[in-house]
């Protein structure tokens, strides 16, 4: 705006200067005053002159449609009829007060038009002296900035809100966070913070495009909004997620009648895109301040914990933040840091528990089963380190390292003559996604000279709710040989029409339902169930978590007679499974 002022001003002195020397080539004292008074006329810049009361005596057209008002309107009238109320009686105290003592004044001003609208203009002032110096009239050059003013605000507005819903944006958020954490330092003076993650907009999104993600997005505004105070701020932090700021708000007890409200908001469904009926719940992690955090960054993350821990607690749940969060957080990052420096440092290694005929004990088969041994934390329970490498999506690439090795080794035993007719390792639902994945185990069968037929890679039953994905995929594994077992049967995503239309060879009985044998008869009954379901499928049923002779024995009764646990062999490594094989001692 300074830049536009100046080319102004500059314009208004080359104009005058270039009159000046255009009057001095007039000879007429007539000619002269028609020249000013066309240029008066003509100026862009509205002209005023008043006496020494501010009195109007001369207006310009400029002047006149700026103001609205028609030149007998403001003739004889005083200036301050123009007045907007916004500034103070000092601010026009200082204004003469510097035009008596300089002769001039330039500033910004409010005025008010004729039809009640204010607006903004740059006002120039000058002391014109009479023929003996003394001061006898003002003439003041005004610049309309009210269209820059407009622009101001709405860059303004686009900086500080979200565009797709108008909420507050992160900016908006961040500042004013900021203010209300330098003004609450006492718990009495706190507040809130909810971090909000609606739960399966990604579904909406794939299924139905972005357009109604994006319509459903403002709706949820709509509804989150309707749960708010005036005073409370909700904003969009970025995609599905959402910040409510609450002010006043001391209690545990009032941020978690918020948090109910904002999920019973989303209990009825949303019509996006001409009437497709869509349902969303949510997360909300809660952070109290200053109790939580003195700082925007500190709390979000303590209130981003928190969304953390209510995400694994299922939708639409809430949950406040504990500091032990922060350490359990911390932790899971220096675990998923190790954890992919791991398989750079060849920390990782497989142990294999072999799959017999529990009715002589000869073996069946193989499972690949992979082993943490952490150069700073020991050996890592797998129950530790696969979800993390599940929701990280390191699994992957580990998934991938384990086929590698297995297959390598499957070829080392067969060359030693071991009689291996099966290696089963488990395949996890990101690697099953994998586009290529049919290509890379065909090239690592086919690399280390083995049998399709050798391999048998086991699922769980998430994998197969997407049935005409899943159905695809294991049509392929099956045309080039591979077999395929369901793990953990009983666990999941049980259903007989998957177990009809899908190609699979083995169904694993889970160890939880084995483990029961003998002592929870509904246990017994499911695995006596599920045998029954496998054999009426023509399919193999494999026990695993076999530990105990009794197990053994309802096993072999029931009709099962492949099994794999502890009482027939624990998990060894390579080596010490090839002494296993031969008989001797490991």
């Amino acid at each position: 705006m300074l830049m536009l002022l100046a080319s102004v001003l500059f314009a208004a002195w080359l104009a005058g200067y270039r009159s000046r020397m255009a009057m001095r080539h007039l000879g007429s004292h007539g000619q002269r005053q028609r020249l000013v008074s066309a240029v008066f006329a003509s100026m862009r810049e509205g002209v005023v002159v008043t006496d020494l009361e501010g009195r109007v005596r001369v207006v310009n057209s400029a002047f006149r449609s700026i103001s609205g008002y028609a030149e007998e309107e403001l003739l004889g009238h005083k200036l301050s009829m123009l007045k907007s109320g916004r500034h103070p009686s000092t601010f026009y105290s200082e204004m003469w007060s510097s035009l008596a003592r300089d002769g001039f004044w330039q500033g910004e001003i409010w005025n008010r038009r004729k039809n009640g609208d204010l607006y903004a203009i740059w006002l120039t002032i000058s002391t014109v002296p009479d023929a003996s110096g003394a001061p006898y009239s003002y003439v003041g050059v005004l610049l309309d900035v009210s269209p820059l003013k407009q622009s101001e605000r709405q860059l303004d507005y686009l900086a500080h809100h979200d565009v797709l819903t108008g909420l507050a944006n992160r900016l908006m958020l961040l500042t004013r966070l900021q203010k209300v954490l330098r003004q609450s330092r006492q718990p009495e003076q706190g507040g809130a913070l909810l971090f909000i993650d609606l739960d399966r907009f990604k579904h909406v999104n794939d299924s139905l495009g972005h357009p109604a993600g994006d319509e459903l997005l403002c709706q949820v505004a709509v509804r989150f909004g309707e749960c708010l105070r005036e005073t409370d701020l909700l904003a969009r932090f970025g995609g599905d997620e959402f910040v409510v700021l609450l002010e006043g708000v001391a209690s545990a007890n009032g941020a978690a009648t918020v948090a109910e409200k904002l999920l019973q908001g989303l209990a009825r469904s949303f019509l996006v895109c001409g009437g497709n009926e869509v349902i969303v719940g949510a997360s909300i992690g809660i952070a109290l301040y200053p109790r939580d955090g003195d700082s925007p960054d500190a709390l979000i993350q303590h209130a981003d914990s928190a969304l953390y821990n209510a995400k694994s607690c299922g939708s639409n749940a809430y949950r406040f933040y504990a500091e032990a969060q922060t350490r359990a957080a911390d932790e899971r990052l220096a675990m998923e840091v190790a954890l992919r420096r791991a398989l750079d440092h060849d920390e990782f290694v497989l142990y294999y528990q072999p799959q017999v005929d529990a009715r002589d004990g000869s073996l069946i088969g193989v499972e690949a089963l992979v082993r943490w041994r952490s150069s700073q934390r020991g050996l890592v329970s797998p129950s530790r380190f696969i979800p993390l490498a599940e929701e990280s999506g390191f699994i992957v690439a580990l998934g991938d390292w384990v086929l590698r090795d297995a297959c390598a080794q499957a070829r080392a035993w067969l060359d030693e003559g071991v009689p291996l007719t099966r290696l089963a390792v488990n395949l996890s639902a990101r690697q099953f996604r994998q586009p290529d994945l049919v290509e890379r185990i065909r090239a690592m069968l086919d690399g280390n000279g083995l049998r399709p037929t050798l391999l048998e890679l086991e699922i769980t039953e998430s994998v197969l709710m997407d049935v005409a994905g899943a159905m695809e995929k294991l049509g392929q594994l099956a045309s080039i040989g591979v077999r395929i077992a369901i793990d953990d049967f009983g666990t999941g995503y049980s259903s007989f029409a998957y177990l009809k239309s899908i190609p699979f060879d083995v169904i694993k009985i889970d160890k939880s339902f084995v483990g029961d044998i003998g002592r929870d008869q509904a246990s017994s009954r499911i695995v006596a169930t599920i045998i029954q379901l496998g054999h009426g499928l023509d399919r193999e049923v494999v026990a695993e978590g076999v530990e105990t002779a009794e197990q053994r024995d309802f096993l072999l009764a029931a009709g099962c007679s492949s099994c794999q646990g502890y009482l027939f062999s624990p998990p060894f490594p390579a080596r010490e499974l090839d002494a296993w094989l031969r008989g001797e001692p490991y």
